[in-house]
């Protein structure tokens, strides 16, 4: 069982909480769990503003992985295209084989991160030009037939 609070771990919790320590913080100098720290702060009408600096980060790093998933559906649609030029200028079946295999896998990468992208409401809306070649490619949404 927890330790009761006291005037103590009140004045501590006021004064390191007025020099803006975290709630986290103010639990490790007191000794005292954060949820303790939680209660106290309640009860003197303190509040802690780090849920705004977290959501801002949050957001910040949501749309930093946007940013990335858009680039990584170009950069393997453009692998892609890429693979597509190779097989028309391979020197065997073999060869062609391996580019066709490679465009294939590069353009399911391209569709799965755009997938990504659409469900979680950021990068690419399905309208572009490379959407519309993965969707030629890979066939209709959960079709096996594929175009390569």
């Amino acid at each position: 069982m927890a330790d009761p609070i006291t005037d103590a771990d009140r004045e501590a919790v006021r004064r390191l909480h007025a020099e803006g320590r975290s709630r986290n913080r103010i639990a490790r100098e007191t000794g005292r769990s954060a949820a303790t720290v939680s209660k106290i702060a309640a009860e003197l009408g303190l509040a802690f503003s780090g849920g705004a600096r977290v959501a801002a980060a949050t957001e910040a790093r949501r749309a930093d992985a946007a940013v990335r998933r858009e680039q990584l559906a170009d950069d393997a649609l453009d692998g892609a295209l890429a693979q597509v030029e190779r097989v028309g200028a391979a020197d065997s079946a073999r060869d062609a084989r391996d580019y066709a295999t490679a465009a294939r896998a590069l353009t399911e990468v391209h569709a799965k991160v755009s997938e990504i992208a659409r469900s979680s409401g950021s990068g690419s809306t399905g309208g572009s030009m490379l959407d519309r070649l993965a969707d030629a490619l890979l066939g209709p949404p959960g079709s096996d037939e594929r175009g390569v």
